[in-house]
């Protein structure tokens, strides 16, 4: 698949749902100071409406989260981080959507802010089941404390257990309905 040059020609008309099984909404943040801890998130679900103004939404189950370490996904969805019990989801709209970038509001512990990813999408094609597909990249960054999410610890030899700046990647897989 190429990648979309124009707007006119960004998303065909028509919804398209995320195929989970083919997408992923992952992160990255600073441990230590010395290496990234990434996660994933299982359980999320996006919605394309293609046309002149492409629209985009998403939501994701904070609870789904990954990092290949039980006892720390357990604290990620304690009250220290996503507080699960109290903010069960986050989500995304967008308010603005070209091929070089998708702004939108991102609401995360009841927190609702503005942010902005870089982007590239797929032109559209066809898969060996008869569906068409089209794909879309995002990353960006977010700063964790201006959501709420501020744990942290003061490090022996100086500076901060955490970093402040959470990179967002995401990969979707779109189809469209029939």
């Amino acid at each position: 698949m190429t990648v979309i040059a124009e707007t006119a020609e960004l998303v065909p008309a028509g919804t398209w749902q995320a195929d989970p099984v083919h997408s992923q909404v992952d992160f990255a943040v600073k441990h230590l100071g010395i290496s990234t801890v990434r996660g994933t998130f299982a359980d999320f679900s996006a919605t394309l409406v293609g046309g002149e103004a492409p629209r985009l939404s998403g939501s994701i189950r904070l609870d789904s989260v990954s990092t290949g370490e039980a006892d720390r996904d357990a604290h990620l969805t304690s009250p220290d981080f996503f507080d699960t019990a109290r903010y069960p989801e986050a989500r995304f709209t967008a308010t603005f959507v070209s091929p070089e970038r998708v702004v939108g509001e991102l609401t995360l512990r009841g927190v609702t802010k503005e942010i902005e990813f870089e982007a590239s999408f797929t032109s559209p094609g066809g898969d060996p089941y008869g569906n068409e597909r089209i794909g879309i990249e995002l990353t960006g960054v977010i700063d964790r404390t201006d959501y709420g999410v501020s744990f942290n610890a003061p490090l022996p030899t100086g500076g901060l257990l955490l970093g402040e700046d959470v990179k967002l990647l995401v990969s979707l897989s779109f189809v469209k309905e029939a």
